[in-house]
């Protein structure tokens, strides 16, 4: 237990004591030392523990740097692990490894995505009403996550909108993420379906029709023209359905 403490210790501070202290460092390290034996009042850490320090990253370092190396091999395994998964769509083992994989990247925009993918894919595997909507939440935190690493993201962006929509009915909530999609990629059928959804679901009808007419006379797709049309119809006759 004690080695164990040791290099956890060894890991929060090797990045300040190897290349020197400076003011701010020594600052931190201070404070570091102090939450270790959890009696922080501002006094200085001593020179003595200073230089045990040192000394346990001269014993320990070799040991250190193997852990942070297997640490980060054993993330790469959870995710490819994960990704076999979804492609069997097996979408609960693909969350466990999905979450695993985030102790380790907690900072990756792609692992976060896949985690809200999973995990709203196994909403619906729920007993009851109230577990499904807490799953779908659970996705939507994931979805969110991955936008604010990476505003850009397309997928993420996408993804969270149709949550929004679709499942958890709140089109409100919805329409800035459909709106930065577009910004993304202007022009996008999927997210102009996206907004011609919300705008309909808002009781804004003549917007989402003009939203339709603009797709059936730009989409290159034929597929994405005849669906617009059909959403078209089934608005302006009051059989809309999204």
């Amino acid at each position: 237990m004690r080695r164990i403490k040791v290099l956890i210790t060894v890991l929060c501070v090797m990045s300040l004591v190897l290349v020197g202290c400076n003011e701010e460092q020594k600052r931190i390290l201070n404070r570091l030392m102090a939450t270790e034996s959890g009696q922080y009042s501002g006094e200085e850490v001593s020179k003595e523990r200073i230089a045990e320090l040192k000394d346990h990253i001269t014993r320990f370092s070799d040991e250190v740097e193997t852990l942070v190396e297997d640490t980060g091999q054993l993330g790469i395994y959870y995710k490819m692990l994960a990704l076999e998964y979804m492609d069997g769509e097996m979408f609960g083992p693909a969350r466990d490894y999905f979450l695993k994989s985030l102790e380790i990247y907690p900072n990756n925009e792609v692992v976060q995505y896949y985690t809200g993918l999973a995990t709203a894919q196994t909403a619906g595997a729920q007993k009851d009403r109230a577990q499904r909507e807490a799953r779908l939440e659970e996705a939507v935190y994931h979805y969110q996550r991955a936008a604010e690493l990476k505003s850009n993201y397309f997928e993420a962006l996408y993804a969270l909108s149709v949550l929004y929509i679709f499942e958890l009915d709140r089109p409100f909530e919805a329409e800035e993420y459909v709106q930065r999609a577009l910004e993304v990629r202007s022009g996008s059928e999927k997210a102009m379906f996206l907004l011609a959804a919300v705008r309909a679901r808002q009781n804004r009808y003549e917007e989402a029709v003009e939203i339709y007419d603009e797709i059936i006379e730009e989409a290159e797709d034929e597929t994405m023209k005849e669906r617009a049309r059909e959403n078209r119809e089934q608005l302006l006759g009051g059989g809309y359905r999204g």
